[in-house]
């Protein structure tokens, strides 16, 4: 497993490489078109993902109140309260753990912990001063960088959130990602920005999908 894991980082590495002799030697612009493709090239899975998910939202939405009645009814029999609350979620076709969201999620973590290690290792192998754009060393943190990436995944956020709910809520991966990313390379934050830009027309796509069907 692990040869095939090495095999499968050197092919991204291969990659970026191929993509910044194309830009002239810039690596910044190798690893945004290169994420960009990569994340685009696994859009199909996940706007079926973000559709699944999105459906088995609305099913919960519906439940939630019997599933209320259910806890406070059955508080103090765990064996009961287990029983009947699996009958609730069979009766609104719901899954305590759906398998195909889980299979759809962990789908992506190759390619993102992958990423993670071929731009760590292009990196390395190129030095430490790779500039791009305002940022002056791709292998160490940058601010302007957190904040934009941060943005954009507060936006995609914000647009699919449910309506219901709070801000707050919406707003916490925002600021899990610029807390991230003032640790992490600016290399990384570029994969970032490429996945959240995708991200966010993986929303569009799903909301246009569902806008279409109230019609």
């Amino acid at each position: 497993m692990s040869t095939l894991w090495s095999l499968f980082v050197h092919v991204l590495q291969a990659g970026i490489f191929s993509f910044s002799q194309f830009y002239g030697g810039s690596l910044g612009a190798a690893i945004v078109s290169f994420s960009l493709l990569a994340r685009l090239a696994l859009l199909p899975l996940t706007v079926r993902v973000s559709r699944q998910s999105r459906a088995h939202a609305r099913k919960l939405k519906v439940a939630r109140p019997e599933l209320a009645r259910v806890r406070e009814r059955w508080k103090d029999d765990p064996a009961r309260l287990l029983e009947e609350t699996t009958a609730t979620y069979g009766r609104h076709d719901l899954r305590v753990v759906d398998p195909s969201l889980l299979k759809g999620t962990l789908a992506q973590t190759p390619l993102a912990l992958g990423l993670f290690q071929s731009i760590r290792g292009v990196l390395s192998m190129s030095g430490s001063g790779q500039p791009f754009m305002w940022i002056k060393n791709l292998a160490g943190p940058d601010l302007g960088l957190a904040v934009l990436v941060a943005s954009l995944v507060g936006v995609g956020s914000i647009v699919g959130g449910a309506h219901e709910q709070p801000r707050w809520v919406l707003i916490v991966p925002m600021l899990a990602t610029f807390l991230m990313l003032l640790k992490l390379s600016a290399g990384f934050g570029l994969y970032m920005g490429a996945s959240a830009l995708v991200s966010n027309l993986q929303t569009l796509i799903v909301r246009r999908e569902e806008a279409r069907q109230l019609r």
